[in-house]
């Protein structure tokens, strides 16, 4: 998917707010992946609690949303920024490619959840990023 300059610009300005409340936003998304895509906690074996409160739901979240915003400073080239990703989830962790589209659409709820800047051009930009991010995070599949 193609990102034009204004999706671009939308991105980098989002990503100050992704940086600064990525443990909150992280671990929110992935505690609602939990609840309601069951199967995703079989790759989490060594997490105690899937709920947003609990330790490895924040860290994980974090590192997730942490990698988000490092993405957003290449958004030109991102197969080649995310090569390294997709071979580890790809090819170590076999991780079923269909719940990068999963976990993207819970990202979006989210964000839409949390941030009260949440317009339809911000949507329109991140789900096409987000998109993106799962492609390529897939790209070891093909």
């Amino acid at each position: 998917m193609v990102l034009s300059e204004a999706n671009k610009q939308v991105i980098h300005q989002l990503a100050e707010t992704l940086r600064a409340n990525a443990a909150v936003l992280g671990a929110d998304a992935l505690a609602r992946l939990f609840e309601i895509h069951h199967q995703t906690k079989t790759y989490f074996p060594s997490f105690t609690g899937y709920h947003a409160a609990d330790p490895h739901v924040i860290a994980h979240g974090t590192k997730v949303f942490e990698a988000l915003v490092k993405a957003t400073e290449h958004l030109d080239n991102l197969a080649k920024h995310l090569e390294k990703l997709a071979e580890k989830h790809g090819r170590e962790l076999l991780v079923d490619p269909h719940n990068f589209v999963l976990f993207s659409n819970i990202i979006v709820v989210t964000l839409a959840l949390h941030l009260p800047s949440f317009t339809p051009a911000t949507h329109t930009a991140i789900d096409k990023f987000l998109e993106e991010v799962a492609y390529q995070l897939s790209s070891m599949y093909r």
